[in-house]
């Protein structure tokens, strides 16, 4: 029997987003799958990173109208809802001054989760990123492969409902690229949603579930295998 299909986790008619004068984005249709890793291309300065930080409510959207589930929202309120529920990562990401352990605990501790519960999400975390040798090592000493995977890991375990990437393998060496690939295909497989926006190859042409391109501050369907 076929899965059925579900509704989209995020829907926005009109997207539009503009620096004072100057129309940055004009979307006429965005839909964010509520599972599965959208991959987003486009040439530097496209607006890719815009819509990430506008997806994350980082940033307002200067119109359009909104759908979250079956809540009909204003950009504004929109931009409230994202926060916290989406996590948007920089591709170089800021780190803490400490230990692996304590910058990937971080943000369990402010969300006031207690410190045996932390200990425990935290130990499963370093497993799941194959980051256990490195729990005590201060962020400041680890490479910049090792950085994005820490910070896809204190990322994840946050458990958002969308995840948004931004170039994630842009300074990784081939090791950490690998295995940051296999973390994304296993959250993916998940029911993790996910949107990259990349200029990796490999991600645009097997990776993605759907692929996007930013033109001139529209989007346009890319075919898989076929990125440019």
């Amino acid at each position: 029997m076929k899965a059925p299909t579900l509704p989209p986790l995020l829907l926005v008619n009109d997207l539009r987003f503009a620096f004072g004068r100057r129309e940055v984005l004009r979307i006429e249709r965005l839909e964010i799958p509520a599972s599965g890793i959208l991959a987003l291309q486009g040439d530097n300065g496209s607006g890719k990173t815009t819509l990430l930080k506008l997806l994350s409510g980082l940033l307002v959207a200067s119109g359009g109208a909104w759908q979250m589930g079956a809540q009909d929202l204003s950009p504004r309120d929109a931009a409230r809802f994202c926060r916290g529920r989406h996590v948007y990562l920089h591709q170089a990401p800021y780190l803490f001054d400490s230990s692996v352990r304590d910058n990937i605990s971080y943000g369990l501790a402010r969300r006031g989760q207690n410190t045996a519960e932390r200990r425990t999400a935290v130990a499963e975390a370093l497993r799941w990123a194959g980051l256990e040798h490195l729990a005590e090592r201060p962020a400041s000493a680890l490479s910049s492969g090792e950085k994005q995977r820490v910070a896809l890991t204190r990322a994840w375990i946050l458990r958002p409902r969308l995840l948004l990437l931004d170039e994630i393998t842009s300074n990784m060496d081939q090791h950490s690229r690998g295995r940051t690939l296999e973390l994304l295909q296993e959250l993916s497989s998940g029911g993790a949603a996910i949107v990259i926006a990349t200029h990796d190859r490999e991600i645009l042409n097997t990776l993605g579930d759907r692929h996007l391109s930013l033109v001139a501050g529209a989007l346009t369907p890319v075919v898989p295998g076929r990125a440019a």
